[in-house]
């Protein structure tokens, strides 16, 4: 796999190092099988050697060395398209030749901190790394939480944004308490976002209560005994749910309800108030098929008018019909 002193001594961050370092991607890219066995080291660009314990057949040989220049490549200095270009490889191309996955956790804790895409990227090697290799990183869901911010459904990764989260969120054995704050917090940045967000909001929250049924609480929270009854229409209620509460885990969003929801029921646009009343409904459809809902634009939204040729356009159609016939 070559000398990685080379690549520490040629990877400088200066403006021929960032192009060595693109160089030395490629290169490294390039070998995507990872021996097993020393049976699947048996071709050789030069003569074999003739002795059967000869280091040229050890797979753990092989992986230290590649270990060794991927990590000299990491631990230099990256622009943003390099470092992006690496952190989508590490689950299928970087992270089986390590002995010690262990190790890619700086870099990946380290590109986090860029931000954007680079952190979404991040996250997902990191998911990685947790669910295939069984290592722990507690501080996960509150570095994914606090993506959750009034820019994430305006952004252009809004689509890939949804897809990892309802992937990292996909476990029935996550606490309800955290769940319940990626519920609460989405639903409140709602209220201020675009009706192409909205959108994929509401779907998503959909699926999400239907894999944690404990959460549906929070749709329909009623008053219990008539003096809370009283005490309600007397002095009103403040929401329980802390929105600058940065651990997921302690913002009493399972406390709360899903009023945002029923705020939306009203939006301006008449597509989006009608799909945001799937919530409201009796939860007979297993799931909602996220990618249907994820490219979605303003226009693509209103050109749903007549409900029936989009998948928003046939869900509201399909809600306004079972209105009809409850009535």
């Amino acid at each position: 796999m070559g000398n990685s002193g080379y690549f520490q001594h040629n990877l400088d961050g200066t403006e021929a190092g960032l192009l060595e370092a693109g160089r030395v991607l490629s290169l490294l890219s390039a070998f995507e099988y990872v021996p097993e066995s020393e049976y699947d080291i048996a071709d050789f660009y030069i003569g074999r050697p003739e002795k059967t314990k000869h280091r040229v057949f050890s797979v753990v040989g092989h992986k230290n060395k590649a270990q060794e220049a991927w990590l000299a490549l990491l631990n230099s200095g990256l622009d943003k398209e390099v470092r992006q270009e690496i952190l989508r490889l590490v689950a299928h191309r970087i992270a089986p030749w390590f002995n010690k996955p262990e190790l890619l956790m700086d870099f990946l804790t380290d590109s986090y901190n860029f931000g954007g895409s680079t952190s979404l990227l991040a996250l997902s090697g990191l998911f990685y790394l947790m669910q295939e290799k069984n290592l722990d990183y507690p501080l996960f869901y509150p570095k994914l939480y606090s993506l959750l911010d009034s820019r994430i459904l305006h952004s252009r990764h809004r689509s890939r944004f949804f897809r990892l989260l309802d992937t990292f969120l996909a476990s029935t054995h996550l606490p309800a308490k955290l769940v319940a704050s990626f519920i609460k917090r989405l639903s409140r940045l709602a209220l201020n976002s675009s009706p192409a967000g909205i959108v994929a909001v509401i779907p998503w929250i959909y699926n999400l209560l239907k894999r944690h049924p404990i959460c549906t609480f929070m749709i329909h929270r009623e008053p219990r005994g008539e003096d809370e009854i009283n005490k309600l229409n007397a002095e009103g209620m403040n929401d329980p749910f802390n929105m600058q509460e940065s651990d997921p885990m302690k913002t009493s969003a399972i406390e709360s309800s899903l009023w945002e929801i029923v705020m939306l029921q009203s939006h301006y646009h008449p597509n989006v108030a009608t799909l945001a009343k799937i919530i409201s409904e009796q939860f007979t459809k297993q799931a909602y098929n996220l990618e249907d809902f994820l490219d979605h634009s303003y226009a693509s939204v209103s050109t749903c008018d007549n409900l029936t040729y989009c998948s928003v356009g046939l869900i509201a159609n399909k809600v306004v019909d079972v209105r009809r016939r409850s009535v």
